[in-house]
């Protein structure tokens, strides 16, 4: 129906109306005044009807109909003011007026008719996806699997992102500690926008672009759970979704450094410039601690230079230069290398740690060997720490949002996930060439 603008400032009275037909449904507005009104169906019984103002009187197609007047007077009210308003025109119609059965021969209706439409149907998924596998030792190929299907508890989402966890998967794709065998998989930086939701779910909808931290692994599409405490965040508008695939590794080291509950003017060895090593040295500086990273890799110690470590440096032969920076509140072991009895010492009194200093270890290892007597002389604290916490990732997406932890800068390869195969060739010969690691799903 099209808008009738002013309708209703006018109108007209009607004192009598004969007899007649409409091929489109007709609307009668009482404005004011009082009358009386019939119609005559399709199967030709009449019906009458009082109509006063305030009244809507709808007359389907075809419906013959008119007004005769009050009872006792034979004339509606000198009042009697109605506006009209016609329904839809069907293909065929006559111009608007008024049609009369006797002349006409026959009596018109209006039919529905449903015309199929997907335009508001959920998008149509494809039977298989594209998904990283480790199908040997040190071997990744891309595989067709099984698309996953929203259910309870679940959103459904179409990968955007994801971000290379540098250690992890290198550890299980050469069958390291972590590893359960091939065909294995890693990876647990995904970022998508949300197709689905399932039932029992709140607080996100179809079109939200979500980080996800809960092993969904590298695949175009993935259904993660969404309840209240698991690792799902929807992303506010000032976080890049790119950089957002490395929040995974990021909120690690936000949980490590929470976790030894570093202080202000604490003195912080970081051993190992990787991707952990080098949030973990941004979370140090955001707790104020004074912040020292070593690593044999040049670069990647430049890198953390200008991230704002106050002193970089590559070992020397006896940790020496090391050593002279110290002796060291905290220390986040987070390159695997065999360097405990650097930290600890190989006896008494030859570590880097104060007295009752802590010892974070973060990276991989099969087994941990240290002095114990070297440990006992200062009675270090030796924690461990695992994954991170919701709260930890709500956290780093504050901290990133003020500019306290970057994660720019740190990525330095931005890959289309068909090309993901040698990027792990890479991984495999020459992980110190890899840094920040975005494979690109859209």
């Amino acid at each position: 129906m099209a808008l009738h603008s002013g309708l209703l400032k006018k109108g007209f009275k009607v004192i009598t109306t004969e007899k007649h037909f409409h091929d489109h449904d007709e609307t009668w507005i009482i404005l004011s005044g009082q009358g009386l009104a019939y119609w005559i169906d399709h199967e030709g019984q009449r019906e009458d009807f009082a109509l006063e103002a305030g009244d809507v009187w709808m007359i389907p197609a075809g419906y013959e109909h008119g007004s005769d007047g009050l009872p006792e007077t034979g004339r509606n009210s000198d009042d009697f003011t109605i506006q009209v308003i016609y329904g839809t025109l069907p293909p065929g119609s006559h111009i608007p007026g008024h049609y009369y059965v006797e002349k006409e021969g026959y009596i018109p209706s209006l039919t529905l008719n449903r015309t199929l439409t997907q335009r508001y149907a959920p998008p149509s998924l494809p039977p298989t996806m594209k998904g990283i596998m480790f199908v040997a030792r040190g071997q990744a190929e891309l595989i067709d699997e099984e698309t996953p299907r929203c259910g309870p508890g679940l959103v459904l989402c179409q990968t955007l992102f994801s971000g290379l966890t540098n250690g992890t998967e290198r550890n299980t794709l050469m069958g390291g500690n972590y590893s359960r065998g091939w065909p294995g998989r890693a990876g647990y930086q995904s970022v998508g926008r949300v197709l689905a939701v399932g039932a029992g779910v709140a607080g996100f909808v179809e079109g939200d672009v979500v980080f996800h931290g809960d092993f969904q692994q590298h695949r175009q599409y993935f259904a993660g759970p969404a309840g209240a405490a698991d690792l799902i965040l929807k992303l506010p508008p000032q976080v890049n979704p790119q950089h957002a695939a490395l929040f995974g590794v990021a909120s690690v080291a936000l949980h490590d450094v929470r976790r030894a509950n570093v202080r202000l003017g604490e003195r912080v060895l970081v051993v190992g410039a990787g991707l952990i090593g080098q949030f973990t040295s941004q979370a140090a500086l955001a707790c104020g601690a004074m912040v020292t990273v070593c690593d044999l890799n040049a670069n990647r110690l430049w890198v953390a230079a200008e991230l704002g470590a106050h002193h970089t440096l590559v070992p020397d032969a006896d940790w020496a230069n090391i050593k002279a920076l110290g002796p060291f509140d905290c220390v986040f072991e987070d390159s695997g290398a065999p360097v405990l009895d650097y930290i600890v010492g190989p006896t008494w009194n030859q570590g880097i740690l104060k007295p009752f200093g802590r010892l974070v270890m973060i990276a991989g290892r099969g087994r941990v060997d240290y002095n114990f007597n070297a440990a006992q002389g200062h009675e270090i604290v030796v924690q461990h720490a695992s994954h991170f916490i919701l709260d930890d990732l709500q956290e780093l997406c504050r901290l990133y949002i003020d500019g306290v932890m970057k994660i720019g800068p740190l990525i330095k390869d931005n890959v289309p996930f068909m090309q993901m195969p040698r990027l792990y060739d890479r991984l495999r010969d020459a992980p110190d060439s890899l840094l920040g690691v975005v494979f690109d799903w859209r």
